[in-house]
């Protein structure tokens, strides 16, 4: 318990959003329309996700599939392009902070160990693009995505076709870029692939195949907390300490703050005037990621924004991962990997990191207004 709560008081976002949270239960009491805020069918698919993925992480799942990949080839050239579009579809299933956490320091490892340093900012900066824009596709890509599915209860196959352009121009724009500024060195590579807990795996994608069936709506969420809870005391007791209680208690706090706002007449009719478009709904959500990140983004607008408009929230808060740093949660990863490794090269991390994202920005926004 005292190790969860140092971590908790060390989440930067969680300490801003109970501040944040307090002064507005100030405004409107507690009460029992609190209760009504909360969506715990979030809560629940996070939490199960969050257990999954911890497991999985500990078989060397990630590591094993990324070293069959990379040894495959012998130029830098395709063995970052293999890393990124790795960290891309990774993230479509596992969560885009997830994937950087373990593909980052393989990718820092693979360059040190060619000695290929000089193209280790470029290849993390388009894994992490990579990571926001892979994980847009799917309900379980990242919070937001969980969240806004769950809100607005958009049917599974709906959600892929409206973030399917998102990711597949995400594609395009990522390998092209990689293509272009990795040059094709030749290296050497001498590898071995980890060995991997298979039957741990096994087990750890039942947690994985549990929160699959809520999203899918299979199964109510409330059998899937109690799937999860049996089968983590049984088998990953050891899990629960290394999930991110930050996350869920900043989602809990989103809910009444943005609940709270709800009920604040003033509040409601300035978001009304901004909200009354799918135009301006995708320029707000993403204007609004840049300043306070894209997951509590969607909370946010979404309390305001009509079930009409949802296609456009949707698009916004994706496109919003990118830009500035937090404009993803998932990029300050990264972030704190090129301060460990590369303090004297944060400067150009962030001008190339800005411009790639703008560059990304504008064009998926030129494709994305002529379908919204």
């Amino acid at each position: 318990m005292k190790f969860v709560l140092k971590n908790i008081l060390k989440d930067k976002v969680f300490i801003i959003a109970a501040i944040i949270m307090i002064i507005t239960m100030f405004i409107i009491p507690p009460s029992e329309l609190y209760l009504s805020y909360m969506n715990y069918k979030v809560l629940i698919i996070m939490f199960t996700i969050m257990i999954a993925v911890s497991g999985l992480y500990e078989t060397h799942l990630f590591d094993f599939i990324a070293t069959r990949l990379v040894i495959q080839f012998k130029t830098i050239k395709w063995i970052s392009l293999i890393l990124i579009l790795s960290t891309f579809f990774l993230a479509m299933f596992l969560t885009n902070d997830a994937v950087l956490l373990t593909l980052i320091p393989f990718t820092l490892f693979i360059m040190k160990h060619t000695k290929q340093e000089k193209y280790a900012l470029i290849t993390i900066i388009l894994q992490t693009i990579a990571a926001n824009l892979g994980s847009a596709l799917t309900p379980m890509g990242d919070p937001q995505n969980i969240y806004l599915y769950a809100f607005y209860d958009i049917p599974f196959k709906t959600f892929l076709l409206i973030t399917f352009p998102i990711t597949a121009l995400g594609f395009i724009l990522i390998s092209t870029t990689a293509l272009i500024k990795i040059p094709n060195h030749p290296v050497e590579l001498n590898l071995q692939a980890p060995e991997v807990n298979w039957k741990r795996v096994g087990l750890y994608s039942l947690f994985l195949l549990n929160a699959l069936f809520v999203i899918l709506r299979i199964v109510p969420e409330w059998y899937t907390i109690y799937v999860t809870l049996i089968l983590g005391l049984v088998y990953g007791r050891h899990l629960f300490k290394r999930l991110d209680y930050g996350l869920l208690l900043t989602f809990v706090a989103f809910f009444i703050i943005t609940g709270n706002l709800g009920q604040m007449e003033s509040v409601s009719s300035l978001f009304n005037q901004f909200l009354n478009t799918p135009r301006t709904v995708y320029f707000t959500a993403l204007a609004t990621s840049q300043l306070i990140s894209n997951v509590p983004a969607a909370v946010l607008l979404s309390t305001f924004t009509k079930p009409i408009y949802y296609p456009a929230l949707l698009m916004g808060v994706n496109v919003g991962a990118m830009g500035s740093i937090i404009g993803s949660l998932a990029s300050l990863i990264t972030f704190k990997y090129v301060l460990r490794e590369f303090p004297k090269s944060i400067k150009t991390y962030f001008l190339n990191y800005t411009l790639i994202s703008i560059i990304f920005i504008v064009i998926i926004t030129s494709v994305l207004l002529i379908l919204i």
